[in-house]
């Protein structure tokens, strides 16, 4: 969640339904925060998550996960490396990280990650790629021994439309931002995504940015 994505409800508001619509993990994604103002903002999505049951994420800064007491950290390439998070945050936090191929992947399975954002599946408005990774690359993470035992998530550009696609190549949860922040209902939307999901018998939808 970010609230330059949250279209017709404050950002509280759009994580509270969400919530209610099923949604079991928020990420908190601000980029024009400045760090005292990032830090108020994740402590409360700390609070608000809590008090709903749903597990907290905090993106880039596993310095700030820790001060607010979120539940995890998720961090991309160009932040720091899982070993050098884990020696930050112990193992009192989860640590997730956006993955693009296979080969960093496997890197990022044998140095401990908790789970992996797996993608980009398709063009998405919120955070633009130039390269595509596809459903392909999904299906390569979860054939390979040392990449399949790790959580993911499917990201980027994911709607109804497009889960089908996903659950072809067997994928067990998603990541989406504006498929659910950009509706007038975040608890229908996140709602339907789930209801798309249930004949697999997969998890919950997690609603991250």
């Amino acid at each position: 969640v970010s609230e330059d994505v949250c279209t017709h409800l404050p950002w509280e508001k759009v994580v509270e339904r969400a919530i209610a619509g099923g949604a079991d993990c928020i990420q908190l994604r601000e980029k024009r925060l400045t760090e005292r103002d990032m830090l108020r903002r994740a402590k409360r999505l700390v609070e608000i998550c809590r008090t709903h049951r749903a597990t907290s994420i905090i993106n880039d800064r596993p310095d700030l996960a820790v001060l607010a007491g979120a539940d995890g950290v998720h961090i991309g390439q160009t932040d720091l490396h899982v070993r050098d998070v884990r020696k930050l945050v112990g193992f009192n936090l989860l640590i997730g990280i956006s993955t693009s191929n296979i080969e960093i992947a496997r890197e990022a399975a044998e140095a401990g990650a908790d789970y992996m954002g797996v993608g980009p599946m398709f063009p998405s408005s919120t955070k633009p790629k130039d390269d595509l990774s596809g459903p392909e690359y999904l299906r390569e993470y979860l054939a390979d021994p040392i990449t399949s035992r790790v959580p993911h998530l499917a990201i980027s550009g994911i709607n109804l439309a497009s889960i089908p696609l996903l659950i072809a190549v067997g994928a067990k949860g998603i990541a989406v931002s504006s498929a659910v922040c950009k509706q007038e209902s975040p608890e229908i939307a996140a709602r339907q995504l789930l209801e798309a999901l249930a004949p697999t018998g997969l998890e919950p939808v997690a609603t991250v940015a």
